[in-house]
């Protein structure tokens, strides 16, 4: 069984480097800019924001992630528009039931 990720498990990495691994290319470097709390009700849900300086967008799809302390991860980013123009940015959302 998979641990359950939370957004206090990411926000001491906000802004520091993760690196994805895309099927068919070179490593790509993004850093983590964003965690936001997207929570309602029943539902535990956050979203992560990373930002990218190389312009090889790799699509939406289940990646594998490293990061220096918290290891592997396996994530489901897509490219997303943000209106700004400065980098590629990407999106993973997390949803599950909150614990009773």
């Amino acid at each position: 069984m998979v641990a359950k990720m939370n957004k206090e498990d990411f926000v001491p990495h906000l802004n520091s480097a993760f690196e994805v691994l895309p099927d068919g290319m070179e490593k790509v470097t993004i850093e983590l800019v964003e965690v936001t709390d997207k929570s309602s009700g029943s539902l535990d849900s956050f979203s992560l924001l990373f930002k990218s300086e190389s312009t090889a967008a790799f699509r939406h799809s289940t990646h594998m992630v490293r990061h220096p302390q918290m290891g592997e991860l396996e994530l489901f980013l897509g490219p997303v528009h943000t209106g700004k123009t400065d980098a590629v940015y990407y999106q993973a959302i997390f949803s599950a039931p909150r614990e009773v």
